[in-house]
């Protein structure tokens, strides 16, 4: 009995150091709290400066990891790891005074925090184009406040389709504030401002930092001196057969096609049915690449497909003449003679007669046009379709 009572003293002896260092620890970062955040003593509305003339330095670092390029609304989606750290003097503290203490973490709602805007952005409401997912940070005792989080954007992106699919953005993500001057807040990149390159979906985007703090709003009397933090995002397609599978050959292939609806017998329908069909697959092609492109430029790709689809149009319509007029040689012939015969004399040019001969010749005759017809066709669609190539491939 004397041995376990013995035991259990020693186990109390030795737990209940731990506990009260342990219990200690949570009292002063409790006291710490308190003292810190204190309504009294601390606004979070005002500047950490002890002098209105100073100014407050903001580090940041924006690093994105995930981006997508909307060419309908012409935004540039990035998400990425964003880094602020700026000193509060008002949060500084002694840690010999609370338990060797070197830091604690309180939210941004109860302490100042910089100011942070997307000055591209494409909504009037800041925390729609500029969202962050944890207001948590960290603050150390010399007055250092680190904020590390998961930040989206959403910036307008001038698009110019002009050359797709083989075009290249190049798309400005700059940070600023319209509360603060220059001299009063000043925003800079943290660190190196080495670009970083990734790659997501169709794009290769190589975001760069270019600094801030220089004139921005040139056109602004008032925000001139705006403090800003300026990256550009330069984003290139990974696949540059992209085009080649989905609109070349395609469009190559139908447009050939099309010029074969000439060459049909008279009275023949196919052709015209043919030829209507190949117009139709064009202007669906057309109407689909235009519905996700901006109407910033009109693409060379799509100047292709337009031209094509007039000269299947043209074809479609000499497709028509052929099957609807029985005997178009005999009517040249006719018109021929009469005009002819104002200026010769008229007995000279006998009319034409319905010989099997004479029949033969006007059939041979006007195969002779449809095929002189046909390959004017096939020449302009050469042309087309070569300067389509061209496009694509540079």
């Amino acid at each position: 009995m004397f041995f376990s009572h013995c035991l259990l003293l020693a186990l109390m002896l030795h737990a209940y150091p731990s506990y009260f260092v342990e219990s200690a620890n949570m009292n002063a970062r409790n006291w710490l709290y308190r003292n810190l955040t204190d309504t009294t003593e601390y606004v979070k509305y005002l500047r950490p400066v002890k002098d209105s003339y100073q100014t407050v330095e903001v580090g940041l670092r924006f690093e994105p990891f995930i981006h997508y390029l909307d060419y309908s609304s012409q935004e540039l989606q990035l998400r990425g790891t964003m880094v602020m750290t700026w000193y509060d003097f008002r949060l500084s503290w002694n840690p010999d005074d609370y338990d060797d203490l070197d830091y604690i973490e309180l939210s941004l709602t109860e302490i100042w925090r910089p100011e942070l805007i997307l000055y591209e952005r494409l909504s009037k409401h800041s925390d729609e184009s500029f969202e962050t997912e944890t207001d948590v940070v960290k603050v150390y005792n010399t007055g250092k406040v680190d904020w590390v989080t998961i930040a989206s954007t959403r910036s307008f992106c001038s698009i110019n389709v002009e050359n797709f699919p083989k075009d290249k953005h190049t798309c400005d993500v700059t940070f600023t504030t319209w509360l603060h001057r220059d001299n009063e807040q000043k925003l800079h990149i943290l660190g190196k401002m080495d670009s970083c390159e990734i790659e997501h979906l169709t794009w290769r985007l190589t975001f760069t930092g270019l600094g801030g703090n220089d004139s921005l709003y040139r056109c602004h009397q008032y925000l001139q001196n705006q403090s800003y933090v300026r990256y550009i995002a330069n984003l290139e397609r990974i696949n540059t057969k992209f085009g080649m599978y989905t609109l070349v050959a395609p469009n190559t292939l139908i447009s050939f096609l099309s010029a074969f609806t000439i060459c049909f017998g008279r009275g023949d329908n196919t052709g015209p049915a043919f030829g209507m069909m190949c117009l139709l697959a064009l202007i669906i092609q057309l109407g689909t690449l235009y519905q996700e492109l901006p109407d910033t430029a009109f693409s060379k790709v799509g100047q292709s497909i337009a031209w094509l689809s007039i000269v299947v149009t043209v074809g479609t319509v000499v497709s028509l003449i052929n099957m609807g007029i029985e005997d178009v040689s005999y009517y040249f012939f006719k018109l021929k003679t009469y005009i002819l015969s104002l200026f010769f004399n008229p007995e000279e040019y006998e009319p034409l007669t319905d010989s099997p001969d004479t029949n033969e010749k006007r059939h041979q005759s006007w195969f002779k046009i449809k095929i002189a017809v046909a390959l004017i066709f096939f020449v302009v669609i050469i042309v087309i379709n070569l300067y389509m190539f061209l496009s694509v491939s540079t």
